[in-house]
């Protein structure tokens, strides 16, 4: 007899908040004091300070990377083959990652989340002396061994205080990638290919997480859902902006994605000051009551999300105000009542 799959999320955290990495400070320390707190604390960035934006965190480690001005390397030979060959898990420095050190203070995290750009985000920003992205099979490989390296060896140094590691990859370059392969400016890549490799870079051991911040409702080809199936993981999307309203097709391949094993971050929360006329818990419930009700219309399990869903914001925090980001960090102790209320007044 098959054996059922068993969620990648667990259930005491259904309904708790999943941070999606960026705060808004000019403070690397004043974000610990409210991400410390929470059920699942997290790696933040800070962008307001050029060192910790997404793409310059990881091309630093790249010997030749141009840090100081726009995101351009040249790789020769060597450095190819450094990378590529070497196995040895590479540890960023607190210089672009402030974070992941402050919150390693001898504190045992029974979880904890981090996360790294995905390879296909990587080359999509990152371009040669030229001007061209390194959009190729050869470079996406390069970027695969680096984002490798760096996530085994963000898990070697946060194994000794956590005792279960979320590692998100960051994707938002992947549907404008995805257009580039369709247009035929990508000819040696295909998406599926994407994908799988993007999927192998997870540790053994972490829950393996994915932030795919466009249209997720669009993220196909010729029938194909990467998001829906690929390796099952905690997928983030944004509710906010591309709200649930997708046919049957998609509704059951998100069932079957949760079914093995899957689970969401939905993003129901916005990110910035204006968009709340009310606070935050109201906002929550009112979005929450609009796109749960959404994928109940259109046949998504949701009793299934019940169990395997985190509430998140649709996208970082890096545009928000510092008030506004603490405001959703300390009102987050009440996420998973709004969320159970929520879903009690759907499924009657």
């Amino acid at each position: 007899m098959k054996a059922v799959p068993q969620p990648l999320l667990p259930e005491e955290l259904a309904g708790h908040f999943f941070g999606v990495g960026s705060v808004s400070d000019h403070d690397y320390s004043v974000p610990k004091g409210y991400v410390k707190d929470l059920k699942v604390p997290y790696a933040y960035q800070v962008p307001s300070f050029r060192e910790e934006d997404m793409i310059r965190q990881f091309g630093s480690l790249i010997e030749g990377f141009e840090e100081e001005g726009d995101f351009v390397l040249d790789i020769d030979f060597y450095t190819y083959r450094e990378m590529t060959e070497e196995e040895d898990p590479i540890l960023i420095d607190e210089g672009h990652m402030h974070s992941l050190y402050a919150l390693l203070d001898g504190t045992k995290y029974p979880f904890f989340k981090t996360q790294q750009t995905a390879p296909a985000t990587m080359g999509f920003s990152i371009r040669d002396g030229n001007g061209q992205q390194h959009l190729n099979e050869r470079l996406f490989y390069f970027y695969s061994r680096l984002m490798a390296r760096v996530a085994q060896g963000q898990v070697n140094m946060l194994g000794s205080s956590c005792e279960a590691i979320i590692l998100c990859q960051d994707d938002p370059g992947l549907g404008h990638v995805k257009s580039m392969i369709e247009d035929g400016k990508v000819v040696d890549l295909s998406l599926r290919q994407i994908v799988s490799r993007t999927d192998e870079i997870y540790p053994d051991g972490v829950i393996p997480s994915y932030h795919f911040c466009d249209d997720w409702r669009t993220l196909e080809s010729k029938g194909w859902y990467p998001l829906w199936e690929s390796r099952p993981k905690i997928v983030h999307i944004d509710l906010v902006k591309y709200a649930p309203e997708i046919d049957g097709e998609q509704a059951e391949k998100i069932n079957r994605f949760l079914k093995a094993g899957g689970g969401l971050a939905l993003g129901v929360l916005p990110n910035t000051d204006d968009a709340y006329e009310k606070p935050v818990l109201e906002t929550l419930q009112s979005n929450l009551t609009s796109r749960l009700g959404l994928m109940y219309e259109s046949g998504v399990d949701l009793e299934r999300i019940g169990k395997q869903a985190m509430i998140s914001t649709q996208c970082g925090l890096s545009g928000a105000s510092p008030n506004l980001t603490r405001e959703i960090h300390e009102a987050s102790a009440n996420f998973s009542e709004v969320f159970q209320i929520a879903l009690a007044q759907i499924i009657k």
